[in-house]
């Protein structure tokens, strides 16, 4: 069977006060920004996947950084992510905002989970 793809149209990076007015509950303080990702599958549906971390000056973010691990969690998901659709290997080093548009016009994976579609992000690469 062949795995249900999307394309990605759009991918942002922007900080989380510009999201919301109100830190939702969980976000941990040191995650102060998110990667927006909305792709569009053949049959015209639209999905999205947000991943929440802290941007560092140089474009980078750290995967292992100090935090409870719910915010550890996110950060090790963003870089599966990254892993797993070949943007990068050494994910500490990969400059995420000069390298956002490398994301669109790539394909994603689509997983049906608990009666929706998402991208699919495999657990820890």
């Amino acid at each position: 069977m062949q795995p249900i793809t999307a394309v990605v149209e759009d991918a942002a990076i922007k900080k989380i006060s510009e999201i919301f007015t109100r830190k939702p509950p969980g976000l941990g303080f040191n995650e102060t920004d998110a990667l927006i990702i909305r792709a569009r599958m053949e049959d015209g549906r639209e999905i999205g996947a947000t991943f929440y971390f802290t941007m560092k000056p140089d474009g980078t973010f750290e995967e292992e950084a100090l935090g409870r691990s719910a915010v550890k969690a996110r950060r090790h998901r963003l870089a599966s992510f990254l892993r797993y659709y070949k943007l990068t290997d050494d994910v500490d080093k990969y400059k995420l905002k000069d390298r956002i548009n490398d994301l669109k016009g790539g394909m994603v994976e689509v997983v049906p989970i608990r009666g929706e579609l998402a991208i699919f992000v495999p657990q820890v690469m």
